[in-house]
């Protein structure tokens, strides 16, 4: 899930320099849905994405602008090397020659640091297509192949999509924001969580049985399970891989 302070100071900061979002992809040559996703939360630009908006926005002292008192990185504030890091590459980027050398430098080493964690599913990073509306740990949604874009995530191999959740139905398992991959296939076994449609809508649940009744349940036990019946019939979109 993406840094929701990032994404709140990047559309702060589109407003502040009075641009819409229309004149801002158009001018960087990306899609609607992709941008609009960096201002909503589901995903971030990358490192030099990120720096050419500061720069179109006239953000000239990013760590202030990104770090204030509100979010976790202001434990920094006092480390000096890191201040004079950033001020140091602010003022390199000034220059289009070496503000591409400083980037392939900081990709490079970025790189290395993501070779080293931990990442869930231990994948690396591949493109998988995400569908943009999300399905519902809550109410239901209604999802469609029209809405899907095609993103760079850490998706495990046997994964078809990626599918991001609305709603706490599935917490803590699974958060609301949270993108969640899929393997298609018609049929899941009874305590697998899957994306279900019913009723026109998608939603992100388990296949269970209660009093041997096949129902779909939450993990969240403020929501009641959603029970088969043959008026209106549940069907498996995926599973859910966890």
């Amino acid at each position: 899930m993406a840094n929701k302070n990032l994404s709140k100071k990047l559309k702060q900061a589109r407003y502040n320099s009075g641009l819409s979002q229309k004149q801002v992809y158009e001018k960087f040559g990306i899609k609607q849905a992709r941008f609009s996703a960096w201002e909503n939360g589901i995903s971030e630009p990358d490192v030099k994405t990120f720096l050419e908006l500061c720069r179109e926005y006239n953000i000239d002292d990013v760590y202030s602008f990104f770090c204030d008192a509100n979010t976790e990185y202001n434990k920094f504030k006092y480390n000096t090397e890191l201040n004079l890091a950033i001020t140091k590459l602010r003022e390199i980027s000034r220059d289009p020659e070496n503000f591409e050398a400083v980037l392939n430098c900081l990709n490079y080493e970025y790189n290395k640091y993501l070779d080293k964690r931990v990442i869930k599913f231990h994948n690396r990073m591949r493109p998988i297509p995400v569908y943009m509306q999300p399905a519902a740990a809550g109410l239901g949604n209604y999802i469609t192949d029209d809405d899907m874009e095609v993103m760079e995530l850490p998706a495990p191999p046997e994964a078809d999509a990626g599918i991001r959740i609305s709603g706490d139905s599935m917490e803590p398992d699974i958060c609301d924001g949270e993108i969640v991959y899929i393997k298609y296939m018609p049929h899941i076994g009874f305590g697998d969580i899957g994306i279900f449609l019913y009723n026109g809508d998608a939603y992100c649940k388990k296949l269970d049985k209660i009093n041997g009744r096949p129902c779909l349940t939450s993990i969240n036990p403020r929501y009641t399970p959603i029970f088969f019946n043959d008026s209106e019939p549940i069907y498996t979109f995926g599973k859910v891989i966890l």
